[in-house]
């Protein structure tokens, strides 16, 4: 099964969404998720998110801080493309049929993964690939 990474924006304007987002991408089965940019902002960013997720990969540019980052996220640190894994960049696709055949032709085309910029649409295309699949809605009843 093809993977996905997320990149996301440097700058935020409250951290409590920040960080509940990137726990949101975590639990919807995103398997990376990096920053744009390698400031130090990415870096203590970057430690945050380590801080609150458990098992998604954390990209980042730089190796210079990757030996702590390391540590605080258990060993879940990447810098730049993991070895021997071929991650492609494409855009959001506009509805879950499109962003099924476009994770299709990638995996069919070799790759590992593909990364996409950060879209609030992105959390309902993980949650529920399928077009008409809403199995997210269903209540359990006791």
């Amino acid at each position: 099964m093809i993977k996905v990474a997320v990149m996301l924006p440097a700058t935020i304007s409250d951290t409590g969404e920040f960080l509940a987002e990137v726990r949101a991408l975590e639990a919807a089965g995103v398997d990376m998720i990096g920053l744009e940019g390698d400031g130090p902002e990415q870096q203590i960013l970057t430690g945050a998110i380590a801080a609150v997720t458990a098992r998604v990969r954390l990209l980042i540019a730089a190796p210079e801080p990757a030996a702590i980052l390391q540590q605080l996220s258990r060993g879940r640190v990447v810098v730049g493309e993991p070895e021997g894994e071929t991650w492609v960049k494409i855009p959001i696709p506009p509805d879950k049929s499109a962003w099924a055949a476009t994770l299709a032709e990638h995996e069919g085309a070799g790759a590992t993964g593909v990364i996409v910029a950060w879209d609030p649409r992105l959390i309902d295309l993980l949650r529920n690939p399928e077009p008409d699949d809403r199995s997210d809605l269903l209540m359990s009843t006791g």
